[in-house]
């Protein structure tokens, strides 16, 4: 049974990755558009652009810090805090403050959920994995069935999350700019088919990734209730 579990989940991971497939030096090119990050070297720091599209959104209470040793721009729902972390000056740091600031103002209630679903879960796995190794689990199967359940449980809220953040982003930061005069017409058409583009890639890479890291959970189970 495990071996059929190992197959079929290894299978979709595959199936997906190759129907979501993206050209990921295609995306960097995209990211690193030199032209682009030229024209949105006019526009304010990081903290304004977020100050700004936070006050858009009606949102006066969120945090906002920066951490340019950090690699990683996010918002912490416990702390109601957003994280900015180094964005090498590029154009699309626009568009990364927008969907910061629209994680913000989605509902509180299901953000904690997702914060403490997503730790049990990470708790749970590994703990069935421990037991297993040390061969103190029976009927395997039921614990790796759960562990599918628990993965897309999480799977459907942070990809609800991601994808409304991901969506609505291309809008507001384009909104944004255009309110800011700063850039050109042609400048700011420029700057929305860069952030188009990029949110186009971001969403497949996104969902693929999300969807891969929470079955193979499950592959990797299966083939520990193999050897063990």
């Amino acid at each position: 049974m495990e071996l059929i579990i190992i197959l079929i989940t290894i299978l979709s991971i595959l199936i997906v990755n190759s129907m979501m497939k993206i050209d990921k030096k295609e995306m960097e090119k995209i990211a690193l558009d030199e032209e682009l990050n030229k024209i949105a070297e006019k526009y304010p720091k990081n903290i304004e652009i977020c100050k700004t599209i936070l006050n858009k959104l009606g949102n006066k209470t969120t945090k906002i810090e920066e951490d340019i040793n950090s690699e990683t721009t996010l918002y912490i729902a416990i702390q109601d805090k957003i994280s900015i972390g180094n964005t090498h000056n590029s154009y699309t740091r626009i568009q990364t403050m927008a969907h910061e600031c629209l994680h913000s103002v989605q509902s509180r209630k299901l953000l904690i959920f997702n914060f403490i679903f997503s730790n049990l879960y990470i708790i749970y796995m590994i703990i069935i994995y421990g037991l297993l190794i040390f061969n103190k689990l029976s009927n395997e199967i039921m614990y790796s069935n759960i562990l599918l359940i628990l993965g897309f449980t999480n799977y459907t809220i942070r990809i609800f999350l991601e994808n409304e953040a991901m969506i609505k982003a291309e809008y507001i930061a384009k909104e944004y700019i255009e309110e800011q005069n700063i850039s050109s017409k042609e400048e700011i058409k420029k700057l929305c088919e860069g952030f188009k583009k990029l949110n186009k890639g971001c969403i497949k890479g996104t969902n693929c990734s999300l969807f891969t890291k929470n079955i193979l959970k499950v592959t990797i189970f299966n083939i520990l209730a193999l050897i063990f």
